[in-house]
């Protein structure tokens, strides 16, 4: 049976590893000087070399060439270095701790350790997944890790360093492998290319070597599998079809209609590939990426990306007639929905499209110098005992208050307070403005039009799950303390969700509004039958805290 390429053209020396030089650079001093660690561990994304390196350093400590035995790169010519590579060496032993994860396995490990090596002058275990050990497991590996037998040399190898117990990062020697590069995969799959005799175009190769994302074991499966389905000639346009990316056109002409602003175009262009049956997912993943060369390029950096010549100058025209502002939107936009699409449905890349094409319309907020007179200012007449609500927002009709009589010293105030949709002008009669001052006044008018401060909530947040629970769970303002706004729940779940850091700058933002300050929400759980709370609070009491129970 043939191998598979990433296990065919698996690395055999420290210098045939791609694109780990500070770990390869390490070993090599490690072993010509004779400082080889008993405990390494390696950490890395998958296909990396991880598993690899830790193989040829097995080889490297045991080979048993007169010249450089255990001193630099194994020989991968004598006995030793044979059965390590062809995997019928005892004592080297792999495992998979994926499958080995309790503390009877572990003490199965500790006994063996104590025996001394068959053939090889280094007994070597290379434990790969180490983080899938338990905790017992792990635990109990520590004393033998730490002071291991003369000729044991331990090589852990994990994809997630974060679950690996610091206990055993601390025994070991660690490194860190990193995603390989796009060009030292490019390359590594030439020389493969150029073994097996294939001939693909540059511009596939470099997409395969992209679509990996680092993965060197990902880029080799994939080139296989191109391989095996098209033979020995690959296009470009193969390899497109072969990831899915038939759709590599739609995308580019749906970013040029949002960099054109042309709403109409794009939402043909996005029917179209869902009749034609084209992944919408993979659409949207290309979207992305060709915006973000965009917003590279507006930004200033012209790096090497991997798209063709042509692709790049079509990108460059685009960038000239977009904003950055419109480009960073768009990036934002089509990456958020990529969660929320299915096959059958279309509607999330449209309304991306239409809100990346639609200038946002930026709420102004209320002025401090607006502000200021109304809290600094106090006219000559005391203010009525009923304050008199805005004429703007409030349907019910004031109730009668007796007027001052005008005098030539009277001016009027603007109103701090401001309805949401539009502005409202300054009252003119002194007596109403009067009525405005203290957090009483503040308090009532808040009551009065809280209804309608729901109803004309701006467009950008009409939607949102905070203005939906404002409408329908019977959330009130019960206090204003300072800068703070108390406000009532009847169910305990509504105020958590409002209390979520998203929820809560919705709210205070749609309140600030109105009263014409910033303030900050406070939110407490009262249930409808409690009528002592408000009792008590027209009585001067505050609200400090509340307990559930």
């Amino acid at each position: 049976m043939a191998q598979v390429f990433y296990r065919k053209w698996r690395p055999q020396t420290l210098a045939e590893v791609v694109g780990q030089e500070h770990v390869t650079r390490t070993l090599l001093n490690a072993l010509s000087g004779g400082h080889v660690s008993h405990a390494y561990l390696f950490c890395g994304p998958r296909g990396t070399g991880k598993t690899s390196t830790g193989r040829i350093l097995a080889k490297a400590v045991n080979c048993v060439k007169t010249s450089t035995g255990g001193k630099g790169e194994p020989c991968n010519k004598c006995v030793m270095c044979k059965s390590i590579t062809e995997g019928r060496a005892l004592d080297i032993i792999e495992i998979d701790a994926a499958s080995h994860t309790g503390v009877d396995d572990v003490r199965e490990l500790i006994e063996r350790v104590n025996y001394a090596p068959a053939q090889a002058k280094y007994k070597v275990y290379i434990i790969d997944e180490v983080h899938m050990l338990s905790g017992s497991a792990s635990n109990a590996l520590l004393k033998t890790l730490e002071e291991p037998p003369p000729k044991v040399i331990f090589i852990l190898a994990t994809t997630e360093t974060h679950k690996v117990l610091p206990t055993i990062v601390s025994r070991c020697q660690r490194f860190d492998f990193h995603r390989l590069s796009q060009k030292d995969t490019e390359e590594k799959l030439s020389r493969i290319t150029q073994a097996e005799g294939i001939n693909i175009a540059p511009e596939a190769l470099r997409l395969v070597a992209k679509s990996a994302r680092g993965g060197l074991r990902d880029a080799e499966n994939l080139l296989e599998q191109i391989y095996t389905y098209y033979g020995a000639e690959v296009s470009l346009v193969q390899v497109q079809e072969m990831l899915g990316m038939a759709g590599n056109e739609r995308a580019r002409e749906l970013v040029k209609y949002i960099t054109q602003k042309d709403i109409g175009a794009g939402l043909k262009a996005i029917g179209r590939a869902a009749e034609d049956g084209l992944d919408l997912k993979q659409i949207d993943r290309e979207v992305v990426s060709y915006l973000r060369e965009l917003l590279l390029l507006k930004s200033g950096l012209d790096k090497d990306s991997g798209l063709t010549k042509e692709e790049m100058a079509e990108l460059k025209t685009l960038a000239e007639k977009a904003s950055l502002e419109q480009i960073l939107r768009a990036v934002k936009l089509f990456g958020q929905i990529e969660g929320a699409l299915d096959n059958d449905s279309t509607l999330p890349l449209e309304l991306a499209l239409v809100d990346a094409c639609i200038e946002p319309v930026i709420e102004k907020p209320a002025r401090a110098a607006e502000a200021e007179p109304v809290r600094t200012a106090r006219p000559s007449t005391p203010a009525p005992a009923h304050p008199a609500p805005r004429a703007a927002l409030n349907t019910t009709p004031p109730a009668a208050t007796p007027k001052p009589v005008p005098t030539a010293s009277s001016t009027p105030h603007p109103v701090a307070a401001r309805p949401i949709t539009r502005p409202v002008e300054p009252p003119k009669d002194p007596v109403k403005v009067s009525a405005l001052q203290g957090a009483g006044s503040e308090l009532a008018q808040l009551k009065n039009n809280w209804a309608l401060i729901i109803q004309q909530v701006p467009d950008a947040v009409r939607r949102s799950a905070a203005v939906a629970m404002l409408r329908s769970a019977g959330i009130k303002p019960i206090a204003i303390e300072g800068d703070t706004v108390v406000l009532s729940f009847k169910y305990p779940y509504h105020r958590e969700k409002i209390e979520e850091l998203e929820n809560k700058k919705i709210v205070a933002g749609l309140i600030g509004q109105f009263l014409g300050r910033p303030c900050q929400i406070k939110c407490v759980y009262e249930p409808e039958e409690n009528h002592l709370v408000r009792e008590a609070q027209k009585l001067g009491a505050q609200i400090i805290e509340v307990e559930e129970k």
